[in-house]
């Protein structure tokens, strides 16, 4: 499918490859990328036999007896090889197990000498279309070609008349006779009623040597009689008459209105429109020119008694209107789909459409959220009652539900919708809480429908890169395993709560401990609502807010065994200057806290001006520290060994609340040097900030002062200043 593609780069030179996923690699899709629009029911489950050939297995059923199964008749004329019929043919007397075969063997025999005709041509046009095909070839059949269309052609049984036609006509056009076909056909086979089969199946043909014979004009209206959609858009792209989507379409509607052929054209077509290829525009004027004739033949269509589904025209009218930015076209539209004729499947796309455009349209207030719930109850039903092995499979061991890539229908959709419609709007009214709540359903809920979870383990090769191995786990090992979490971390409802602030955070992690209405439970149930994880995230944003007293409060109350989940880890000591290795405590984030919040009472409490100064620069380097070289305090996230989802956009260096605390801890450091009053004091301090040569030029007779004098060689920022001065 077209569809602009992220990439999701681990390294500078891998922004510079081609639109390939390699080594540390992963397309990723954004919700607003999934197809929508759907009219041709591809995974349908196959029943055999089907169409045509079940119609002409009923005309032998019509030309033997009815009390011979169609089944039989199936794997008779259609898997039998013919070898096993030649035997047939020659033990015509003995006992034959399928009462079809028996039929022909030995009651009607003109039915078998025609049955082997037909396998005999098959059997030689299958060799001599294959590309491996030479004209020197042994072929091994009973006959040529010649002989099948000589022998076809003179066969004096009138029942079987048009069966020979078929078979004539089929082995004239392998010899490349196309002309004789045109003959035969304007001849005899036109001849034929407008419903007999063999007239139907002998009209592609023709239009075949028509293209072939340079009359390509001539072929459109046997296309449009079969419905063929595409036969009319390849042959005429090949000549100067080229013929336009919405024109082909208009043609076969005039001959076969309800051809399968006409939805899977459709929904490729309109499917192109609804994710556009990004490195190729699709709105230009001959586009928009082909959407307005494909809109009124759709509402021609509509009105056509003819239809058998005149919904999916108004369906298909209203989609149209929706890309053109006519949504309340669109509505319009769609209320008379819901009213029209339709069937099952078109229900359900039209279902799914409907609360697309609620989302658009209707005002986020107490009424559509009661509405929305009922369509995401619906939504959800489905979600649960259409998963199937292959979907199970996917979400479980392989890499698309990570790349947000598309593989199951309904839960697309309920991505799309929520995360790309309702999510934005409920935010933008001030609902951030029922905005998460919808969000954490719409990435979580088909895991937990499956139960189980992809996780990635990151290690290190003896160069020092990246490595990734996928690991499938249960959810509840899963959810407390000290695996590297690859989605919790990075799909869309981290990032939403992640971004929105601690009070945010907060306010959810309160509805999700008491829900307050069924909407609540009902997304709280399909969401990731786990309290060590939930207050993890909360204590987090605490600490990013640097709110050390609430921190305190969430930390504590996550579990040890959860503490090993959090994809980060403590490497160095937040209250050295420096990069000090650290051994790593699995409460990291807690001890911090607690020390923050020890130094902010004990700031407050102290009147001594050199112990406030230096309270003052252990809590800046502390808080400088946890959003630098310690980042792993406030974020989840940062370097080239990340591959997430959406979480990549933030610009932690910049974001509001890292310019606030590097501010912060600027002036803390700039006050407590004013505060200083004792030598050793300020020289001490300095010298844990790193500033040499303010320690050796205005505390020369301090303990560090004398250190720095007589070690300014191995001191580099003092010897760089000394050498600036000469």
């Amino acid at each position: 499918m077209k569809r602009s593609i992220r990439y999701l780069a681990v390294s500078l030179a891998a922004l510079f490859t081609g639109h390939e996923a390699t080594a540390c690699w992963e397309p990723w899709y954004a919700p607003e990328e999934y197809y929508m629009y759907r009219v041709h029911e591809t995974d349908s489950a196959p029943q055999s036999p089907l169409g045509e050939d079940e119609e002409n297995c009923r005309e032998w059923q019509r030309l033997t007896s009815p009390e011979i199964p169609v089944a039989d008749i199936y794997r008779a004329v259609y898997k039998m090889p013919l070898e096993e019929l030649e035997r047939v043919e020659a033990h015509r007397e003995a006992r034959h197990d399928n009462p079809f075969v028996a039929w022909i063997a030995q009651r009607d025999t003109a039915l078998l000498d025609f049955l082997l005709l037909a396998k005999t041509n098959e059997y030689i046009r299958l060799r001599c279309n294959s590309r491996w095909y030479y004209p020197s070839m042994k072929i091994g059949a009973r006959m040529t070609l010649e002989e099948v269309a000589e022998h076809a052609l003179s066969n004096p049984e009138p029942r079987l008349r048009d069966r020979y036609l078929l078979q004539a006509v089929r082995a004239l056009f392998t010899l490349g006779r196309y002309e004789s076909c045109i003959d035969l056909w304007e001849s005899e086979a036109s001849q034929l009623p407008a419903d007999n089969l063999m007239r139907r199946l002998i009209e592609p043909y023709i239009a075949g040597a028509e293209v072939r014979a340079g009359q390509a004009e001539k072929a459109l209206p046997y296309f449009a009689r079969t419905g063929d959609v595409g036969s009319i858009l390849f042959y005429t792209g090949q000549s100067s008459e080229k013929v336009s989507t919405a024109d082909a379409l208009s043609l076969v509607c005039q001959y076969a209105p309800n051809s399968p052929y006409i939805t899977r054209t459709l929904q490729s077509y309109i499917r192109s429109l609804e994710v556009p290829d990004t490195f190729y525009p699709c709105d230009t004027a001959a586009t928009r020119a082909e959407k307005a004739k494909l809109h009124a033949l759709c509402l021609k269509m509509a009105r056509n008694k003819q239809s058998e589904t005149p919904a999916m025209w108004y369906y298909t009218a209203a989609f149209l209107s929706e890309l053109d930015g006519e949504t309340s076209q669109a509505c319009r539209l769609l209320r008379l789909a819901e009213r029209a004729r339709s069937n099952p499947f078109i229900d359900e796309s039209i279902a799914v459409f409907r609360i697309y455009l609620d989302a658009r349209t209707q005002p986020c207030n107490q009424a559509y959220e009661r509405r929305l719930f009922k369509q995401l109850e619906w939504l959800d039903k489905q979600i649960a009652n259409r998963l199937t092995e292959p979907v199970r499979d996917e979400t479980t061991h392989g890499y698309k539900l990570i790349r947000c890539a598309s593989f199951y229908y309904w839960n697309d959709m309920m991505r799309r919708i929520v995360l790309s419609e309702v999510c934005p709007r409920m935010l933008k009214a001030g609902k951030t809480t029922r905005a998460l709540q919808l969000a954490n359903m719409a990435d979580n809920r088909l895991l937990g429908l499956v139960g189980k979870q992809e996780v990635t383990l990151v290690t290190t090769d003896e160069n020092g890169d990246c490595q990734f191995v996928q690991q499938v786990l249960p959810l509840d090992k899963y959810r407390y395993s000290g695996e590297f979490n690859s989605y919790d971390y990075s799909n869309h409802f981290f990032e939403m709560i992640d971004s929105l602030g601690a009070d945010a955070a907060i306010a959810y992690v309160q509805q999700v401990q008491r829900p307050q209405t069924a909407f609540d439970r009902f997304l709280n149930a399909r969401g990731y609502t786990g309290s060590d994880y939930l207050n993890d995230i909360a204590g987090t944003q605490c600490l990013r807010a640097m709110r050390y007293g609430e921190a305190i409060g969430y930390l504590s109350d996550v579990s040890e065994a959860y503490k090993h989940h959090l994809n980060v880890e403590s490497k160095y000591d937040p209250f050295a200057i420096r990069a000090t290795p650290t051994e790593n405590p699995t409460d990291f984030k807690f001890a911090f806290a607690r020390e923050m919040l020890s130094l902010e009472q004990s700031m407050k409490a102290t009147r001594e001006p050199n112990r406030k100064a230096r309270l003052m620069v252990r809590y800046a380097i502390g808080l400088r520290n946890s959003f630098d070289r310690c980042w792993s305090l406030t974020q989840y996230y940062r370097g080239s060994c990340y591959w997430g989802q959406v979480c990549e956009k933030r610009d932690w260096e910049n974001d509001r609340h890292t310019r606030t605390a590097m501010a912060r801890a600027a002036a803390l450091v700039q006050q407590a040097t004013d505060l200083i009053t004792d030598d050793e004091t300020g020289a001490d301090i300095h010298y844990t900030l790193c500033n040499f040569r303010t320690v050796a030029r205005q505390y020369p007779h301090t303990r560090k002062g004398k250190l720095v004098r007589g070690s300014c060689d191995h001191l580099v920022d003092y010897h760089a200043e000394r050498e600036r001065r000469r």
